[in-house]
């Protein structure tokens, strides 16, 4: 299973950077450009065993799903597994520095070759896919430095 791991300093507590990821995931398409849609089938708070639904977006071919929390430690970690659509997992790992949070994010994950085999190979998409990790985590840093210092 392929997998993509980026990791960025972000100067604001863990709990500030837990909460927009694991309790407002519908947030998640503002720092991940992967995602065109995340939208919660099962009412917050996010605990284990919340589901919800994306539409994940990868060189223009759209994959529609759902995937589930399966473990959650409040802002320390957060793996979220694929129910349908692709087949992945999420491992967010958040852990308090000097300067406020390392967070790390592991993506694993099998695509659907039917879908995407002829158009694009493996490589190009695991390229592709740690570009697209490393800008989102950029845009989440700025965005959670913004709103936890009132900017």
């Amino acid at each position: 299973m392929p997998q993509v791991e980026q990791s960025i300093e972000i100067e604001a507590p863990p709990s500030a950077v837990f909460a927009l990821i694991a309790e407002q995931p519908e947030r998640m398409p503002e720092w991940w450009s992967l995602f065109e849609l995340q939208e919660r089938v099962t009412p917050p708070p996010t605990a284990v065993g919340s589901v919800s639904r994306y539409v994940f977006n990868l060189m223009g071919i759209r994959i529609k799903g759902e995937h589930q929390v399966l473990q959650m430690e409040n802002a320390q970690h957060l793996v979220i597994k694929t129910l349908s659509g692709i087949n992945g997992m999420f491992h967010f790992s958040l852990a308090e520095t000097e300067t406020g949070t390392r967070l790390t994010v592991l993506m694993a994950y099998t695509l659907p070759g039917s879908v995407l085999g002829q158009r694009i190979n493996q490589h190009t998409i695991e390229q592709q896919n740690e570009r697209d990790l490393r800008d989102g985590l950029e845009t989440l840093k700025k965005l959670v430095e913004r709103e936890t210092q009132g900017i």
